[in-house]
């Protein structure tokens, strides 16, 4: 057992950016996403990312070939289950569901409503650029709806590559501009 450790998501800032046209200013809006400092356990970080990987392999996927698994334990859960997900297509697509959506649905269906970690394994694009194997936007907004700010869930993403457990990001850095509704 490795115990944790502390990781550290660098703060980002993009600064904003003005064009002005003949009908009007364009602004491209500034963002800052301020450092954080959380706790993680690499053993199971690995873990997850190992299931992952294996719900991958249970993928439906006969049009794109494309498999995905994911993996997550939710923070309202006092046991950590890890649920399982893998990416099940349709041949209409618009019936297709992602892996991602597919565990935090079983996560639901337990009755738990707050991501942990999630990890997601592309096994297709496993040396891809990070844009090539992260969550697509629908997953994304799921993950926004599931996501605690404090401490902040977290998004494991597969790289496939030896000695590395993974990109590992929270939803600012996910999702920039997550739509939420506050009851």
């Amino acid at each position: 057992m490795t115990g944790k450790v502390e990781l550290l998501l660098p703060a980002v800032a993009r600064s904003a950016a003005v064009t002005v046209t003949p009908l009007g200013r364009l602004t491209v809006p500034s963002r800052a996403v301020p450092e954080r400092r959380v706790m993680v356990d690499p053993q199971e970080l690995a873990g997850l990312r190992d299931a992952a990987r294996s719900a991958a392999d249970r993928a439906h996927a006969p049009y794109s070939k494309f498999t995905v698994g994911a993996a997550l334990v939710m923070a309202d859960d006092p046991e950590r289950r890890v649920f399982t997900g893998a990416n099940v297509e349709n041949a209409t697509y618009g019936a297709t569901i992602c892996a991602e959506r597919t565990a935090i649905a079983q996560a639901a269906a337990a009755g738990f409503r707050r991501i942990a970690v999630l990890a997601v394994s592309c096994t297709k694009a496993m040396h891809a650029r990070l844009a090539d194997r992260s969550p697509c936007g629908i997953c994304r907004q799921t993950i926004a709806e599931f996501s605690t700010e404090a401490p902040p869930s977290l998004v494991l993403i597969d790289s496939g590559e030896d000695d590395v457990l993974g990109d590992i990001l929270d939803l600012d850095r996910l999702l920039p501009y997550a739509f939420r509704i506050t009851p």
